[in-house]
């Protein structure tokens, strides 16, 4: 898969840009209709940041990791959610507008509260010409890695070769 198409984003690695923005970029987000539990967009990425929406259904969840070399500031755009570390340890329970900042190298999942969809503005910056990479710290759970990844245009941009949607 064409890691552009993708905004750099798989299962273990996020990537950033092999060069840098050289203009201001408007991004226009629409939330998707997704047929997964999870959904992420890709909204800009340059050689030393990356930003994301992504959408986690009613009672969605991922897997404890944390990262080599990305710091991450998480935003609560819609909907409720929990963020935990190491032990299960509450880092805290953000509602719409709070935010979370995880440095490179804290071990973190989060869990979507509630009935409503959670919405969450994912901001990642990385050191000019690392390659991070995602450390998980238990067994990933069921579904951590099917989710669908969305074009700004709402179009499914990880199908496979024959062109059918995954799943």
């Amino acid at each position: 898969m064409n890691p552009d198409a993708t905004g750099g984003v798989s299962a273990d690695r996020i990537q950033t840009a092999d060069k840098p923005a050289t203009r201001a970029k408007v991004i226009r987000y629409r939330t998707p209709v997704s047929r997964r539990n999870r959904s992420i967009t890709p909204l800009c990425r340059t050689d030393i940041m990356y930003a994301a929406v992504q959408v986690i259904g009613a009672g969605g969840e991922n897997t404890l990791h944390s990262h080599t070399q990305l710091d991450g500031l998480w935003f609560v755009l819609r909907g409720r959610a929990r963020f935990y570390g190491n032990e299960n340890v509450l880092h805290g329970e953000l509602g719409e507008r709070d935010a979370i900042l995880l440095p490179r190298g804290v071990s973190y999942r989060f869990e979507s509260v509630g009935e409503e969809p959670l919405e969450l503005l994912q901001v990642e910056a990385i050191t000019k010409g690392a390659s991070d990479e995602i450390k998980f710290h238990e067994p990933k759970k069921r579904g951590s890695e099917e989710f669908d990844i969305f074009s700004l245009e709402g179009e499914v941009l990880n199908k496979p070769a024959t062109g059918q949607p995954t799943g």
